[in-house]
């Protein structure tokens, strides 16, 4: 196993990175974030014409094909730069679509979603192992015409800017023992998306609810066993660690500048052990994310039986990392900052604001570790 990345992924991380602080640097950030949090068309039209938003998909629907490691340098990037709006959400959703839609549906729709004009997101059942309506819960009963939804979720990453949402149902709807997936048109009788107030406003959550939405036979996703779904829980998994990762390095880079900046007693305070101590666990715990999520998305894109692991446990482990070195990365950077890091103006409470949404909005950190202790014969 060689967790080195390749000439190529290189050259992918560095363009991804050079394309956030050209185009979005974080005082651009800012303003998004002040008006809805959406990423403007200009940008996005850009995302589209590097590939970035077909990287997934298949050559002939105007994709890369490209792997997960592949992919994780744009999202290591996206979470460097705070990149804001849906691009994980229509990632994931195409992702989706193109695991199990029909075929007439995908050449309709996953071209659209690479040239740019189609913004897409992914509402999860039991998210955070919760049927209630922070975890979501949608059900599908078969119709004349194809089918009906109900259902409720609190939180759909970038369910305020989609034009359609990928929806993943309850095992046994549909009349099916494996869970299902649709796709649900934003504008649709019955269709409420209600965008949150919520302390990150990038990501533009927005709560769903579904209310006798009549769904054609033609938008149905063929689940079959339920590989599509984990599939594509496993790409939003993976992409929830990257932004992790790169926001925690972001915060490293910032908070050692700052230390061999700032000044007290004459010196610059990066020269007092306490400080250098500070670093040293932000270091860590960004290295130690770093590996984690590599293994991850190598999982992710060999087979199991190569791995030896299964993708969902790599992703669970991966996640609890994720949250603790976040969070790590963030206290620590604020305590060598000091009261200047919890101001407005400065740019570390942005990715404070990131990591704990990813801690909280999209499934907890006792969440992980218990899906952790459950595969490996621990009992609850």
């Amino acid at each position: 196993m060689d967790l080195r990345y390749s000439e190529e992924q290189e050259l992918i991380g560095r363009q991804a990175r050079e394309f956030c602080e050209r185009e979005l640097p974080l005082e651009r950030v800012r303003g998004c974030w002040a008006a809805d949090g959406a990423l403007p068309p200009a940008p996005w039209q850009r995302l589209a014409e590097l590939g970035w938003l077909g990287a997934l998909l298949p050559e002939r629907f105007g994709g890369q094909g490209l792997g997960h490691t592949d992919v994780s340098r744009i999202l290591e990037a996206a979470g460097h730069g705070l990149l804001p709006g849906g691009y994980l959400a229509t990632l994931t959703a195409a992702q989706a679509v193109a695991l199990a839609g029909p075929e007439a549906l995908q050449a309709e729709l996953l071209p659209a979603v690479a040239r740019g004009e189609r913004r897409l997101a992914y509402a999860r059942s039991g998210e955070g192992g919760r049927l209630d309506r922070v975890g979501g819960h949608f059900h599908a009963a078969p119709a004349a015409d194809g089918f009906r939804l109900s259902g409720e979720k609190l939180g759909v990453l970038a369910g305020a800017e989609a034009a359609q949402i990928v929806v993943a149902t309850a095992p046994g709807a549909g009349g099916s023992e494996a869970p299902g997936l649709f796709l649900v048109d934003a504008q649709a009788p019955g269709v409420t998306l209600t965008p949150l107030e919520t302390m990150e406003r990038g990501w533009r959550q927005a709560s769903l609810r579904l209310a006798d939405v009549a769904v054609p036979a033609t938008h149905h996703l063929a689940a079959g066993d339920g590989s599509a779904l984990a599939r594509t829980d496993a790409l939003l998994e993976l992409g929830l660690v990257f932004d992790a990762l790169g926001g925690a390095g972001r915060v490293l880079e910032m908070t050692v500048d700052y230390a061999r900046l700032r000044t007290a007693f004459g010196q610059p305070i990066g020269t007092y052990q306490a400080v250098k101590h500070k670093c040293a666990d932000m270091l860590f715990a960004v290295e130690n994310l770093r590996a984690v999520a590599i293994w991850a998305a190598w999982v992710l894109d060999v087979p199991e039986a190569e791995s030896g692991t299964a993708p969902d446990l790599a992703l669970a482990m991966a996640r609890a990392t994720a949250i603790e070195s976040y969070d790590v990365a963030i206290r620590n950077g604020t305590q060598v900052h000091g009261a200047i890091a919890v101001t407005e103006e400065h740019d570390l409470q942005l990715f404070a604001k990131r990591s704990k949404t990813l801690a909280l909005s999209f499934g907890s950190l006792a969440g992980y570790q218990q899906r952790i202790l459950a595969a490996n014969d621990f009992g609850a």
